[in-house]
Parts: structure tokens; sequence; C-alpha cells
């Protein structure tokens, strides 16, 4: 019988991955509603630079959800000619350089996300528009997914104990 592990936060990344998808959806409808206003001749100043925002936002936010269901990219190839131990070392290994990686990005989103709050950063293109709320969400993200990843690192650690002392 094999153990399941529930990683902390699950939840949360759902309810992550679901405020993406209405991020994706008002981005959607905002377009929808630009590219028929162009019929008329009239369009939403700064367009393209609030869709960035929506965008970045959007894909940020399912990050954890990702992390933790495991539906990113798998190295098939490589861990079908792998044993079940060197299997669970190579997810150790490998959580450990998505850990690194993670925490780096969201250390430097996290501080361009304060400074763009505190100098409230924005560009001027007919409309002011603000840049920390997209970077808010993708330091939010990464931040929310390095948590993910640190649950991941200790299920697989745990997964290894216990497989070493059942003499697997």
């Amino acid at each position: 019988m094999e153990i399941i592990y529930r990683v902390p936060g699950t939840k949360a990344a759902r309810i992550l991955a679901v405020m993406g998808f209405v991020v994706l959806v008002i981005m959607a409808i905002w377009i929808l509603v630009d590219v028929f206003s162009g019929i008329f001749r009239w369009g939403f100043p700064g367009m393209v630079q609030w869709v960035e925002v929506l965008n970045v936002i959007c894909i940020a936010l399912p990050l954890p959800f990702v992390t933790i269901r495991r539906k990113h990219i798998y190295m098939t190839l490589i861990q079908k000619h792998l044993s079940d131990e060197q299997r669970r070392l190579l997810d150790i290994i490998v959580f450990f350089i998505v850990f690194l990686f993670a925490a780096v990005v969201a250390w430097r989103v996290s501080t361009e996300a304060l400074y763009s709050v505190k100098y409230w950063e924005s560009s001027d293109v007919g409309i002011t528009v603000y840049w920390f709320p997209g970077k808010i969400g993708l330091a939010f993200g990464f931040i929310t997914m390095t948590l993910a990843v640190i649950g991941q690192f200790i299920n697989a650690i745990r997964r290894k104990v216990e497989e070493n002392g059942r003499g697997e």
C-alpha cells in the first residue's frame, strides 16, 4: 500500500489557480471589447500594457497548483530506465534544484514588487498603467511555488527514509 502525502497549501494553490483563470477570463473579455471597439475607431488606451500585467498575473498564480499536482514537464525518457529507488533519488535532486531556482526568482521578483509598490511604478500611454499588480502577482506566484516545492522536497525525503527503513 502506497502512502499518499498531502502537501500543505493544496487548497490555497487550487484557489490561486482559480484566481488565475478568472484573470485570464477578464483579460479575454478586455481584448474582445478592444477588438470590437476598433470597428468604431475607438480603443482602450494602454491596452497592450494592461494585457501584459494581466498575462503575468494569470501565468504566475497557477504555478503552485501545477507544481503540487506535478503536471509540469516530466522526464519520461530518463525515468523509464531507472529503478524506483533511483527515481526517488532523482526526484529529491530535481526538487532541490527547482527549489533553488524558485527561491532566487521569488526573491528577485519580490524585491521588484516592493520597489514597484513603493514608487507606484507606472507607464503613461494615454492612461496611467500601474505595474505593481502584475509584479505582486508574479512574486506571490513564485513565493507560493517555492513553498510547494519545499513541501514536495520534504515528502520525497520522507518517502526515501521510509523506504530505507523497510529495507526495500
